[in-house]
């Protein structure tokens, strides 16, 4: 019989933030300052859709090594111009304290190579706009922090107590 394993908190309230990212902006940083203007702690990147003019990312590849058989790769850069065809992710803390942004996502090349993976900080700028839509989750508490198991730092769900 196969073992399911779960952790999560719900949400039941909670605001949408929509807006956009201008040229130049770091993906990860302008979500990060999006989410601090609008006082979003907690919650999901339901949409990003736009442009990048270069993408830096890492992706999981086999390690014997590894906890669990994997680790991530070292960073990527995929030159531009870049089409942002979908993202999503999640927003939370880090276990210092600071905002965590975890962002996956496709692009395409010019000539319509697709590549995907986690995106890094400082290292996405957007050329023409990122389209963004963030679902806030009020009352849950998600912290980035590193997980046993895994190796890996991983976001735990809590519900958030008043």
């Amino acid at each position: 019989m196969e073992r399911i394993r779960i952790q999560s908190a719900v949400s039941e309230s909670g605001r949408r933030v929509v807006g956009r990212l201008l040229p130049g902006t770091d993906l990860i940083r302008g979500i990060e300052e999006m989410c601090g203007r609008a006082g979003v702690v907690c919650g999901n990147i339901v949409s990003v859709i736009g442009s990048l003019t270069e993408a830096t990312i890492v992706y999981a590849v086999a390690d014997e090594a590894g906890k669990i058989g994997i680790r991530y790769s070292d960073p990527t850069r995929i030159r531009g111009p870049l089409e942002l065809l979908a993202c999503q992710g999640m927003i939370g803390r880090s276990a210092d304290g600071g905002t965590s942004v975890h962002l996956h996502g496709l692009m395409s090349t010019p000539d319509m190579t697709v590549f995907g993976g986690h995106f890094i900080e400082d290292a996405n700028p957007v050329l023409a706009t990122a389209e963004i839509l963030i679902q806030e989750s009020r009352d849950v508490r998600m912290v980035r922090e590193p997980d046993e198991e895994t190796g890996f730092p991983l976001f735990k769900f809590h519900p958030e107590t008043p």
